[in-house]
């Protein structure tokens, strides 16, 4: 074998292997997208409400953008609405944020119920659900304390979620985020 074509060999061996590799990672990333958009993540709007027999919990906006904060002027409210489009009733069993900064609780009828943080930070409320029947809205009451963490100055972006009976989506997310400053 000439020393151009084994030059030339080795080339298309390497071309082979990073072919393979991107391959492999692409479904990889296909097989993870997968599994985290039914796990997590909120798919995109219907444009026709649900009218079959399932509950279905739509949530808007999916994301605030609170702008800039400045974390002297303390704890940041912001409102989301929660609505069943679908058929049934819609039974909301928990919520989750993402830091301890961040507290979120569902008002329904004009009744607040217990505010629920991250987990593992704090008491917990348990044996709590809210019901809504099939075109029913709450309103998800989200707090934000640019103060837990001290005189922190920059971005933030945090995550509530919410858990549901909701076929399709049994946790749906929703963010705030925006930027603190001081001094």
């Amino acid at each position: 074998m000439s020393k151009k074509t084994h030059i030339l060999s080795l080339h298309a061996s390497w071309l082979l292997a990073i072919a393979v590799v991107a391959t492999a990672v692409v479904i990889a990333g296909g097989i993870y997208y997968s599994f985290y958009a039914r796990r997590g993540a909120t798919p995109a709007p219907s444009q026709s409400e649900n009218v079959s027999g399932v509950s279905q919990l739509v949530i808007t906006p999916e994301a605030q953008d609170l702008g800039t904060l400045d974390y002297r002027k303390g704890i940041v409210t912001t409102y989301f609405t929660v609505e069943n489009k679908g058929g049934s009733d819609l039974v909301i069993t928990e919520m989750e944020t993402s830091c301890g900064c961040t507290e979120a609780s569902l008002i329904v009828n004009g009744k607040e119920g217990p505010r629920f943080g991250m987990r593992g930070h704090g008491d917990w409320p348990t044996g709590w659900s809210a019901r809504l029947k099939p075109g029913e809205r709450a309103q998800l009451k989200v707090t934000y304390d640019p103060n837990a963490h001290g005189i922190y100055v920059g971005s933030f972006d945090r995550i509530v979620l919410i858990r549901s009976n909701d076929p399709e989506w049994p946790t749906k997310r929703l963010r705030i985020f925006g930027s603190q400053k001081g001094g």
